[in-house]
Parts: C-alpha cells; structure tokens; sequence
C-alpha cells in the first residue's frame, strides 16, 4: 500500500460543486457539515478516504437523493481523470482497457482493489474499498462504478454490460438504471461491472476513447501555489492570475467549477495555515501575520478571532488544555 494509506487523489471529487450549484446547495455549508476545508480540494495533495466518506454521507442528507454520487460519477469524462482517464482511453481494444485502469488505479485511489477478473463467458471490473471506516462508502462506491461502467462502454456495446452490487434491492433503487444501466444485480457476494467475453477484444471506438471536457484539474495546484505567496502580501486575483499566465476570467472559472471564489479559498489558506502555526508554537504571532501576507499582527488576530472565536495566544492554550 502507499504511503497515503486510504486516501482518494482531489480530482476524483471536482465534480461535487456542480452537483451542487444545480441544487442551488453552497459547497461550503457541505464541506463545512463535513469538517472539510475547501482548500484541501486545491492542494497538491490527497484527501483522507474518511473524509471523503464523510462528505458523501452528507452530500446524501443535504441534498435529499439517496445515491448523490452515482449522479455525480455520471458527470465524468474518463479524460476528467488526468493520467489514468487519459491512458484508459488511450488504450487499443476493451481489454488492454480495462487492464490499464486495473492498473492505473493507485492514481486515483489509496487503499482500493479493482481486479479484471475473466470467466468463461464473461469478465468482471471487481470494485472494493479495504480495511472498514466509520463512515458509509456507499456514495464513493456508487460513483466509483459510474466511472468504472465508462470503462466498459468503451467498446461501444452497452448491451453486453451489466452491474453487480452488493447492496441489497430495495424500494428506490430503481433510480440507480439511470446512472448504471438496466441490467442490475443486487444482493451480490461483489461489487462488479460485468463484461460479455465476446466483446473483450473489440477495440476502443474513436468517439468514446477522444472525449475531452474542460478539466477543472488544472486548478489542483492552486491551493499550493497561494500558500507560497502569502508571506509577499501579493495574492490579489489579479497578481495571482499574472504570475500563473492566465486571464483573471480563466482563473475565476477555474475556481467556480470547484464552487469557491478567490476570496474565500485565500481566506480559508489562512485559516488552515494559522492554526497550523499557532498550535505548532515555532513563530511569534508577529511571524505568523507575516507568513500569512498581513500587514500587522492586529489584522491577523482580527481575522484569527473571527475563525475561532478566540486569539491565536487563547486558542492554542484551551487547545492544549
């Protein structure tokens, strides 16, 4: 296993802010019910599979559908996928497919089994999450086989593809045919895309393998390269735009695809950095406003105050107690 243990790559979760701008729902209220900073989703890092899970169940109670995440899975692109989508469909036939997102997988997922699986009449893209956590897969499961069914259909034959699932049958399920297709199992020992043999060697189609979309990828980085910048006192939009090459417009776009504004995502940089560095103890709070990009301290303890309700010095010692 990596050393990101169970953790999931941010770009498996860029399409939640456009779920929710459709329901009129603030990505913040989620990611805050959820214990989640916006600007984790912008880092050039990993997100905690617990979280992850965190986020699904309540993306599941505010939005009042049961299966949120296979409507969001729904929404991908393999290209969506940066290298792992781009190699998938890169691949020459429905086979070599499947066994490059086999694969590829720890690209996406920390923590996760996909096995291609081949039977005398049949293969199967077998899906599980290991180890147990004290959330609900079920959103990240559900929209992990969305993708993973993508994969299947590359061959242009959706007739000779259909879903097993774990989850038992019950009244609503039916709403799944829509993301999943109508050839669904429930109740089974596995959670699978079921591929017919007799298609396993036909070749990727252009159409399917070329789709593109406009990746709100590119914008992982930014949380990082924001960080880098505080100390200079120089993140404006405008500065920041400047020194990535890009036209404010661009810039704001990107971040709108993750539902922040500029604003708030350096606004929630500081805030995570700041309690880092005040419960860290290494700086004075004077060094802290300056690694933040504050002109004084007194600003800085403003805005710690409205974070927390406490200042810096206050905080760090209720902490400790």
């Amino acid at each position: 296993m990596s050393d990101h243990g169970f953790a999931h790559n941010p770009v498996t979760l860029l399409h939640i802010a456009a779920y929710l701008r459709e329901r009129s729902i603030s990505p913040l209220e989620i990611f805050g019910r959820a214990s989640i900073s916006p600007s984790v989703l912008l880092a050039d890092g990993w997100v905690s599979r617990d979280l992850c899970f965190v986020l699904g169940e309540q993306l599941a109670a505010v939005s009042g559908e049961r299966f949120p995440g296979s409507r969001i899975g729904h929404k991908y692109k393999l290209s969506d996928l940066g290298a792992w989508g781009r190699a998938v469909v890169a691949a020459p036939s429905l086979g070599q497919a499947c066994a490059v997102a086999v694969n590829g997988i720890g690209l996406l997922h920390q923590g996760t089994d996909l096995r291609l699986l081949t039977f005398r009449r049949h293969a199967q893209l077998r899906f599980s999450f290991r180890g147990k956590s004290g959330a609900s897969p079920l959103q990240h499961l559900l929209g992990a086989l969305v993708i993973l069914r993508k994969v299947a259909l590359l061959a242009g034959s959706p007739d000779a593809v259909s879903m097993r699932l774990s989850m038992p049958y019950a009244r609503g399920v039916d709403a799944l045919e829509e993301t999943l297709g109508s050839a669904l199992e429930f109740g089974c020992e596995h959670d699978a895309i079921v591929i017919d043999r007799e298609i396993i060697d036909q070749p990727v189609i252009a159409t399917n393998a070329s789709t593109c979309s406009n990746n709100p990828a590119g914008s992982v980085a930014v949380g990082v390269m924001l960080k880098q910048l505080l100390p200079y006192g120089r993140v404006t939009i405008d500065n920041f735009a400047a020194q990535q090459r890009v036209s404010v417009r661009t810039l704001q776009r990107r971040l709108r695809d993750w539902g922040f504004s500029f604003e708030e995502i350096v606004d929630d940089i500081r805030r995570t950095e700041a309690l880092r560095e005040v419960l860290a103890g290494q700086h004075s709070i004077m060094e802290i406003a300056f690694l933040l990009g504050y002109s004084d301290h007194a600003h800085f303890t403003r805005a710690f105050k409205r974070w927390t309700g406490l200042p810096p010095q206050q905080y760090a010692n209720a902490c400790r107690r």
